[in-house]
């Protein structure tokens, strides 16, 4: 008898998972918008703790050092960019009190390289083109770190149009953190 309960409660506890679990996860779903519709999913948060002032000058530089092993997918972290903005308008910040810039140094140097230059070495399109363009569309600060730059044997004509060159991501952050811009680094 007690054999025959078990398993009846086991057969109930199954079906009971499988009627409840199809629904965990569900129910938050991110989305891209209201500035880039293509890049940067984001949630929309309700009744944050930390409400974010709409009235404020948003101003932050990234570092961006992050290597993606695969070279036909995207720097997940330049992408953080427009996650930034989507999340903060999409909160009440007007896109004019956003001040960002990014700079890419070791293994994150060679997003910066054009299309040409890209494709002869990784045998791929640029999956971080669009996603630099679209940045500096918006204004934001895009730069490379010489340093990283001449390490890899690249020079200038090498890169994409968006991209300049810094004497170092160390000068870089230092003078843009100098200025009031927040250090985001991942």
């Amino acid at each position: 008898m007690k054999k025959i309960l078990k398993s009846a409660l086991l057969c109930l506890l199954i079906i009971f998972a499988l009627q409840v679990s199809p629904s965990f996860g569900q129910g938050v779903k991110s989305s891209t918008g209201p500035v880039f519709d293509d890049f940067g999913p984001v949630y929309s948060i309700e009744n944050t703790d930390f409400p974010v002032d709409t009235t404020q000058q948003f101003k932050a530089i990234f570092d961006v050092a992050k290597k993606q092993t695969d070279p036909s997918i995207q720097n997940s972290i330049i992408s953080s960019l427009h996650r930034y903005y989507n999340m903060h308008v999409r909160s009440g910040v007007p896109p004019e009190n956003i001040h960002l810039a990014f700079v890419l140094h070791g293994g994150s140097t060679k997003d910066a390289l054009s299309s040409a230059t890209y494709k002869e070495k990784y045998k791929v399109e640029n999956p971080n083109k669009e996603l630099i363009e679209s940045l500096a569309e918006m204004g934001v600060g895009i730069y490379i770190c010489g340093q990283s730059m001449s390490s890899r044997g690249y020079k200038k004509e090498d890169l994409l149009p968006q991209v300049k060159v810094g004497l170092s991501a160390m000068t870089v952050l230092t003078v843009y953190q100098m200025n009031n811009f927040a250090l985001i680094k991942f």
